[in-house]
Parts: structure tokens; C-alpha cells; sequence
């Protein structure tokens, strides 16, 4: 393996050195060119083809998953897939085979979905360590390939240190205007996003918010961070006045990166596009490979070819993060018995 190591480093030397006679780095020597994926294919290639399966609802591609465990576990980005009709979900892979994928349970907090090959199957990876990652570590993701050749590769380096991503929380999709108070009696929606969950559930422009949950608010800072204190995809029940009348309205939160696409960062628009959920983990390795936002769920490797996190979230152009091998072990043994009831084996 130090054979492999030192090939892919080898390159870079070869890179360095003639990019100074040229203006731009010729496209076959960039992390994402023909030559260093070839050389990241001998690190992880094999491996990546043996535990990496496509995830399709109907004729719908949502994404990666990566298998896990002998018997046929795979996890797989949970927020890509939830909206799914579960009885439409396959799975293609390992190889050609195609699978019908029974959801087995759902682990919201790491936005991951376990769903069950329904066969045995070896993974042909190791379990690897993250506790010496730090910058600069070199890793290889596992990313969708060609219906003919299959999983690929393909190499970057770890950009910061294992970290927690706050979460940024849901949101109603609404303007919150200029008048509230008590001696108003709410807080005022001035605009309602078109196609937010809002407007799908009956809020319009001029309505009075009072109460979330049956909790008052009448500041706006207050109720906001009332509903930022929510998950996406939660509902929640909005006391409004219309008018002389009150009615309740029950509302599920959206993703603010979708319902507010128009109000995105210029870093955000650069970036094309990002995962849903993009925040709101406890504990991610970050990188810097290029990845799309369905190469998700997909599983990532160290220069061994050990499994060491899987994929879950494109947070940008530059930013992309994995939950940590220790965490998906974790997360095995601790839904064990739910994994067991959903097969039947309880």
C-alpha cells in the first residue's frame, strides 16, 4: 500500500513541477483528472465497487448507498429518499443485480435511512480509524459510475478538522413584516414564499401569527427562533387571526435552502446545487472532493482502503462533509432491535 501511496504523490510532484511552465494544469493531472483517479482506483476501486449500490425510486435516481454489514444493510442519505413511495425503492448494485429495498429504519439526527439488500453480501472493506485525520489527510469517495463499468473514485484531501455542523432548522416560508407586538396581537406575515409549505397550507399575506404549539409569541425574533428550534420536514400547529376569525393551521417546515432559493449567498450560487439537509450534525469529517449532491450516501476511504465515514452532505462548491466509520458503527448496534423487528427476526 506504500507502493500506492507513493505513486499518488509521485503525481503531484509531477504536477507541481510543470505547473509552473504553464498557465493552466493540463485537466488529466487535476485531483478529478483521468491519471490521479486511475491512481486512486488502485487504492480503493475494487473496494468502492464491492459496497457502493445505486438507490433508484421508480425511474428516479436519488442517490448512493454504501453496504455496511454482511447480511445486506445499506445506508444511505435519508433527507434524498424520505419523500419516496418506500414500495418503489431499489437498489442496483453490488454489481448488476437489482434489489427491492425495504426501509428498516431511520436515524433523523444523521439524516440517515438503513434499508436491507435482502441478500448476503460481502462489503470487502475494513473498518478504519478517523481519530488521526487532520488536515491535509488524503481520502478517496466513492462515486456513481456508468451503468457498464460502475462505481468509481475519486481523491481529495480533508479541509478541516472533525467538527459539529449547528443545525439551521426549518422553516414556515414566510416574511415576518414590520408590525407585532402584544398590543397587536402577533406577528404579521408580509409575504408568503410561492410554493413554500406555507402557501400549501393555507397561510396568506396579512395573516396575524400568535401562537406556535400553543405557545404565544408576540416578537418576531421570539417566533422565529421558536421555529428555527425545529427540524425540516416537522409539523407544526400556527394559531393565526384573518381578519375577526382565529384558525389553526398545521404546517410542515421546509428546508430554507429550497423555499428561500432566490435569497442564496453568493457562495451558495457558485456552488450549483447543494444537498437538502445540509446542517445539523454532531459530528462530520469535512473535505474538499467533488462531489454531487446525489453522490451522497456513498462511502469514504483512506489511502488503506479502509471505510472510514459515509458521504451525507454537499454543504457548497468546496464543502463537503461524511459522518465519522465510528458513528455508522455506533448507529448498528444501537437500532440493532429496530432492524430485527422491521425483518421479522424478533
Amino acid at each position: 500500500m506504500k507502493t500506492y501511496c507513493s505513486a499518488i504523490l509521485g503525481l503531484f510532484v509531477i504536477t507541481y513541477g510543470t505547473a509552473g511552465a504553464a498557465t493552466s494544469l493540463d485537466t488529466k493531472l487535476r485531483t478529478d483528472g483521468t491519471q490521479l483517479r486511475e491512481a486512486f482506483g488502485v487504492v480503493a476501486g475494487e473496494v468502492a465497487k464491492a459496497c457502493t449500490v445505486n438507490i433508484w425510486s421508480g425511474a428516479k435516481f436519488t442517490g448512493l448507498g454504501t453496504v455496511v454489514s454482511k447480511d445486506g444493510i445499506v445506508v444511505a442519505k435519508n433527507s434524498e429518499i424520505d419523500t419516496a413511495n418506500p414500495g418503489a425503492l431499489r437498489i442496483v448494485g453490488p454489481g448488476k443485480r437489482i434489489s427491492r429495498a425495504r426501509v428498516l429504519t431511520r436515524d433523523i439526527s444523521h439524516d440517515l435511512i438503513f434499508l436491507d439488500l435482502g441478500r448476503e453480501v460481502d462489503p470487502g472493506f475494513e473498518w478504519g480509524k478517523t481519530e488521526d485525520i487532520t488536515h491535509g489527510t488524503w481520502v478517496v469517495a466513492g462515486v456513481a459510475g456508468s451503468a457498464l463499468s460502475g462505481p468509481s473514485v475519486r481523491g481529495g484531501v480533508c479541509s478541516a478538522l472533525k467538527r459539529e455542523i449547528k443545525k439551521a432548522g426549518g422553516v414556515i416560508g414566510v416574511i415576518l413584516g414590520g408590525r407585532d407586538g402584544k398590543e397587536f396581537g402577533g406577528v404579521e406575515v408580509s409575504e408568503v414564499a410561492s410554493g413554500g409549505p406555507a402557501e400549501k397550507a393555507g397561510l396568506k399575506k396579512g395573516d396575524i401569527i400568535f401562537s406556535i404549539n400553543g405557545d404565544e409569541f408576540f416578537e418576531r425574533s421570539k417566533m422565529i427562533e421558536k421555529v428555527k428550534s425545529f427540524d425540516p420536514g416537522t409539523a407544526i400547529n400556527v394559531s393565526v387571526k384573518r381578519a375577526d376569525e382565529e384558525l389553526e393551521i398545521e404546517i410542515t417546515l421546509g428546508y430554507r435552502n429550497l423555499v428561500f432559493s432566490e435569497l442564496k449567498s453568493r457562495n451558495d450560487k457558485m456552488s450549483g446545487k447543494v444537498s437538502v439537509r445540509r446542517t445539523g450534525f454532531k459530528r462530520i469529517i469535512q473535505h474538499e472532493i467533488l462531489l454531487g449532491p446525489s453522490d451522497m450516501g456513498g462511502p469514504l476511504f483512506d489511502l488503506e482502503g479502509r471505510l472510514i465515514g459515509v458521504n451525507i452532505a454537499k454543504a457548497n462548491r468546496v464543502e463537503f462533509f461524511a459522518i465519522p466509520a465510528e458513528e455508522i458503527q455506533k448507529l448498528l448496534k444501537a437500532k440493532a432491535s429496530e432492524i430485527a423487528e422491521a425483518r421479522g427476526e424478533n
